[in-house]
């Protein structure tokens, strides 16, 4: 591809942009493979449909008619009166072509393909995928996300939005965050598990975009990217389509639009690429050049899904104003464990962060709650221990004051602690949440103790 690829491509990406639109916002909808049977995934899709208050028109399709969840089941597409924006499809592979025939008859503008069963599985994946780009004519007459995905979601306001997975959701309420995903799990199962656990963590948009038959990770993040709604775009890919134009996206997301991109890349060892194979069928770049194109990205690369989704609630909170952006890679840690002190002091100059000397105030502040036989130390690393020995087994006066100490000290960005915390000894949460709000610093904290107590009080510190 030419260096001018990303200029060359624009027209395309901006075809696409209206396609990805249309699929996000379809004013009717045609869930062909529908069921009658609560537990199937065809009986899903209708129900996320309805029960998140999808505004527009939903025309379930089985040649065995029927009727489900107050809807009349058409045995085609061609029997369904007026136009029809979008296809989902929940069928086994083989009748693919045939119904992608009749999608293209009835002048369906895109289809969501969520079966499996293409280039994941070999010469016979080959061949059907071979098959649907002469039907399609190279998906000139039809587009398609997909196939082996789980589809997409957009959330306008809590219990609202367009959900096209076969797994059912918890509701969420709107954020500023859009996914991309090569894995359906993220607009599955995962989905599922994030919105129970964080439920600060708002959505804009998922896709699900399996094995990208046609449109792709590029497109989509030139979508995002362009929408003043999404400030955060997470994603999570086995290789790449158009590497120079993805590189160029994001070079332009985060010097022109301010958005913050992080990437999850599986495939980064020679057994990882073995499994995208056979996962989605991905022929993966070389494991060197995957690293060098995430570098030149201006994104944050993430080790695993964890980190993608509590770094994606980290950053949207910058954006909405709860949280100040670190100006700095200064932090300060607070800690009541040497060990925990060493260790952490180890990870932070790993990832680029540093411990930076105190402010002479905050240092005589620290110092008059210190016994005079173990003062604390010049620079932001802060072990209490001695200062709770001294004062008594109580420790929130102890750090109430060298937590407020270190968010005050303008040297410093942002707070890395350590908390003890049982019914014996409980540790006042307020402190942190009063302080944060005042400061606005982010405070990243890791509870121990009482393994029921930190389960009870860690979603009130998220």
């Amino acid at each position: 591809m030419s260096k001018n690829s990303y200029k060359e491509q624009n027209g395309r990406l901006e075809n696409n942009k209206k396609i990805i639109d249309i699929l996000f916002n379809p004013n009717s909808v045609a869930v062909i493979g529908a069921s009658k049977t609560p537990m199937k995934g065809g009986y899903r899709i209708l129900e996320n449909l309805i029960s998140n208050n999808f505004k527009g028109n939903i025309y379930p399709v089985n040649p065995k008619g029927g009727e489900a969840l107050g809807l009349k089941f058409y045995k085609s597409v061609l029997d369904i009166p007026g136009q029809i924006d979008i296809a989902i499809i929940f069928i086994p592979n083989k009748f693919i072509p045939k119904v992608l025939e009749e999608c293209i008859e009835k002048k369906i503008k895109a289809a969501i393909i969520q079966a499996a069963g293409f280039e994941e599985v070999g010469e016979l994946g080959l061949e059907l995928r071979d098959r649907i780009k002469k039907i399609t004519e190279n998906f000139s007459k039809i587009r398609i996300v997909g196939p082996n995905c789980t589809g997409l979601t957009r959330i306008d306001t809590s219990n609202s939005g367009f959900f096209s997975a076969f797994i059912k959701h918890f509701i969420y309420y709107r954020g500023s965050t859009a996914v991309i995903s090569q894995s359906g799990m993220l607009n599955g199962g995962y989905f599922t598990y994030l919105g129970t656990k964080y439920p600060d963590l708002g959505f804009r948009y998922i896709a699900s975009i399996g094995n990208k038959m046609d449109l792709c990770e590029t497109d989509f993040l030139y979508y995002f990217t362009n929408d003043p709604s999404v400030n955060v775009i997470a994603i999570y890919l086995e290789s790449f389509k158009y590497p120079r134009d993805f590189i160029s996206i994001c070079k332009e997301a985060f010097r022109k639009k301010n958005k913050t991109i992080l990437l999850l890349k599986g495939g980064l060892t020679h057994q990882g690429q073995k499994a995208t194979s056979s996962h989605t069928g991905a022929l993966s770049e070389s494991i060197i050049l995957s690293k060098a194109l995430i570098k030149q990205s201006h994104i944050i690369n993430v080790r695993n899904f964890h980190d993608l989704f509590n770094l994606s609630r980290v950053y949207s909170k910058f954006y909405k104003g709860q949280l100040i952006f670190p100006r700095s890679p200064n932090v300060g840690f607070i800690t009541v464990s040497g060990g925990a002190g060493t260790v952490s002091t180890d990870l932070i100059s790993k990832y680029g962060l540093k411990l930076s000397k105190l402010s002479e105030n905050t240092f005589q502040t620290l110092k008059e709650i210190f016994p005079t036989w173990m003062p604390p130390n010049r620079f932001s690393l802060i072990d209490l221990w001695p200062a709770i020995e001294n004062a008594g087994v109580d420790s929130n006066g102890i750090h109430k004051i060298a937590i407020e100490a270190i968010l005050k000290d303008k040297k410093i960005d942002g707070l890395l602690m350590t908390l003890f915390h049982t019914q014996k000894f409980p540790f006042n949460i307020d402190i942190i949440i009063n302080f944060q709000k005042t400061y606005r610093k982010p405070i990243f904290c890791w509870l121990f103790g009482d393994f029921n107590e930190v389960q009870r009080i860690e979603p009130v510190l998220n």
